[in-house]
């Protein structure tokens, strides 16, 4: 189970404890603190929305209801009703703070981050038959070639062999497309003209990526499942520089 789905399903039954769940728990020393967190969360909101009732309220209520009909306009004065909303907004209020102590940044997926990692996943699997059987050797100056524009140059020579290099549509925009070798197996890089704010981590479908902010692009990395892709893109960050 990968991280990202031991969140999700911890987020949707906090105590939730089979085998996959427990296993992850003990696998991960921050799998294990992140379920204790949640778990904490579930306590506090449950706390804040119990409310004891007077055993009187029926009475109180049938009592204001007919103390305050005015013998004019029988109208009844909602006076319950505005504490009943009050209340709840209170509770609202309280649950609004303790959910937003949680770093939700790092448990969610933004959906143009998600848009990014759908596409590169679709093309990697797509095009995988055809740029499996080949082996083009690119040179650096190449890749320099193709990087122009995007605005960014290689700062020196790609560290990793090249087998496959081009440009390629990519949802929206367009994207250098390239294939090199890693430590595992091969990895597909994508350097898109879409922008993201920050880093996010994935594993999907037997693959793992990474997406890296670099200025007004996205630069997506897709490995085998295992493949440090961080540190990939950790290497290529130093020598992928901004041309203008």
């Amino acid at each position: 189970m990968d991280e990202l789905e031991f969140r999700r399903r911890i987020m949707s039954d906090p105590k939730c404890r089979d085998q996959h769940i427990t296993a992850a728990i003990k696998a991960n020393d921050k799998n294990s603190q992140f379920a204790d967190e949640i778990c904490e969360l579930d306590k506090k909101i449950a706390k804040a929305m119990t409310v004891d009732v007077p055993d009187d309220l029926a009475d109180r209520i049938l009592f204001n209801q007919t103390s305050s009909i005015k013998d004019d306009d029988k109208v009844v004065r909602p006076n319950f009703a505005r504490k009943a909303m009050a209340m709840a907004a209170s509770v609202a209020f309280v649950a609004g703070l303790l959910v937003g102590q949680l770093n939700w940044g790092n448990v969610v997926i933004a959906p143009a981050q998600a848009s990014l990692v759908n596409t590169a996943i679709k093309h990697v699997i797509d095009e995988q038959p055809f740029v499996d059987k080949l082996d083009e050797q690119v040179p650096s100056s190449q890749i320099n070639a193709k990087m122009v524009p995007f605005e960014h140059q290689l700062a020196e020579n790609f560290p990793y062999h090249v087998y496959y290099l081009n440009h390629c549509g990519f949802g929206q925009s367009n994207a250098l497309h390239m294939v090199f070798q890693g430590e595992k197996g091969k990895v597909t890089l994508f350097l898109t003209g879409i922008a993201t704010d920050k880093t996010v981590d994935f594993n999907e479908q037997g693959m793992s990526g990474v997406v890296e902010p670099m200025g007004n692009n996205s630069l997506i990395l897709v490995g085998e499942e295992g493949e440090n892709v961080a540190i990939i893109a950790q290497n290529l960050s130093t020598i992928i520089k901004a041309s203008n």
